[in-house]
């Protein structure tokens, strides 16, 4: 399968600078290339990827670990959280989206490049592909501590996670879940934690709807 094509699409997320809350929102269009001949699994593969953008990353706070008002709305509120490794430019969000839509689709259709801009980001758009030295700025070796340092961050494994978490039963995996047709509520992180294996397996790309 070598025929591409691309999607466009968008979602909202407030996001922190400085200590202050802004909304925004992001215009997000992909390019991509399915590896499957199955026109079942291409199917349920760009279900998934919609599920991404539309469900997983839309409705949020996006901020980086180093926030300070990170930690109180953490403590404080329900709230869904997307945590870059960064602070919250655009270009950083666009390397993000770039790594976890690829992982989330387990090599049944390739991220050719993405290219994201956002109300808040003064009209500039940023391309992202496999080459981009944005990537490099995901780069953060110190992202768990040594019982866990052996695991990818959230943007680079298939779960759903859009943070980072450690907790006694593991580290955190996400609020939603491409296998259920019911979307679990999160209002107890460490409910949904688990020990993540580096195991590839086909996952549904099933369209839950629930927030």
């Amino acid at each position: 399968m070598s025929n591409s094509f691309s999607w466009k699409t968008k979602f909202k997320s407030i996001i922190i600078v400085d200590g202050e809350l802004f909304s925004n929102e992001y215009d997000v269009a992909i390019s991509l290339t399915p590896h499957t001949a199955s026109l079942q699994e291409q199917t349920a593969y760009f279900d998934r990827l919609k599920n991404l953008f539309e469900q997983v990353f839309a409705n949020t706070i996006t901020t980086w670990r180093e926030e300070p008002l990170y930690d109180v709305l953490k403590m404080n509120t329900n709230n869904r959280f997307i945590e870059l490794p960064r602070p919250p430019y655009d270009q950083i969000m666009a390397a993000v989206c770039f790594c976890k839509a690829n992982s989330i689709l387990d090599s049944k259709i390739t991220i050719n490049h993405i290219d994201l801009s956002s109300w808040q980001g003064d009209g500039i758009t940023y391309s992202v592909d496999k080459d981009s030295k944005e990537l490099i700025l995901l780069d953060r070796p110190d992202w768990f501590s040594d019982k866990y340092k052996n695991f990818d961050p959230w943007w680079l494994r298939p779960d759903t996670a859009t943070y980072d978490k450690e907790t006694d039963k593991g580290i955190y995996t996400g609020h939603f879940s491409w296998t259920n047709t019911e979307i679990p509520v999160d209002k107890k992180h460490q409910e949904h934690a688990k020990i993540f294996e580096f195991n590839p397996k086909v996952l549904d790309g099933g369209k839950d709807k629930n927030k």
